[in-house]
Parts: C-alpha cells; structure tokens; sequence
C-alpha cells in the first residue's frame, strides 16, 4: 500500500523515499529509493524516542538518497 502512494507521488514528478525496517517484505514492491536503517524495529523507524541524533542519521540519509539514481528495488542498508 505505501509503494502504490510512493508511486502515485512520483508519478506527479515529486520524488519519494522509503524508510524501511523490513526490507525483505518492501523489496518485492520495488519502492523507486529506499533507506533500511538496520537494527531499527517496527514502530521505531526513526528510532526510538528521545534519541534526537539518531533520528537525524536516519533522515539525513534518506533525503541522501535523492543524490543517486538507484534502480528501482534497491534497498540501502545502513547503521544510523
């Protein structure tokens, strides 16, 4: 449901990216750019709260994601 309006976004010309902690369910929906900050848990995507700069790790490099031009599908793994 969420790569349909990912999707449905880019097709406006608004890019996208997805934060994913499960990779191996959002890689078969092919999401146009996508971000797997490993060792984070359903519900704490960004991580958990009160931890500012995690968070901030997380979403710095998810908006990183807009500089590279990645085949759809390709998930990046990375310890925030």
């Amino acid at each position: 449901m969420i790569v349909a309006v990912q999707r449905e976004i880019e097709a406006k010309g608004i890019p996208t990216v997805l934060i994913t902690v499960s990779p191996e369910d959002s890689r078969p929906m092919r999401p146009p750019r996508a971000v797997h900050p490993v060792g984070h848990a359903l519900g704490r995507v960004l991580g958990s709260a009160g931890e500012r700069d995690r968070q901030m790790r997380v979403l710095t490099e998810a908006l990183r994601q807009f500089e590279f031009q990645h085949v759809p599908g390709t998930i990046v793994d990375f310890e925030p």
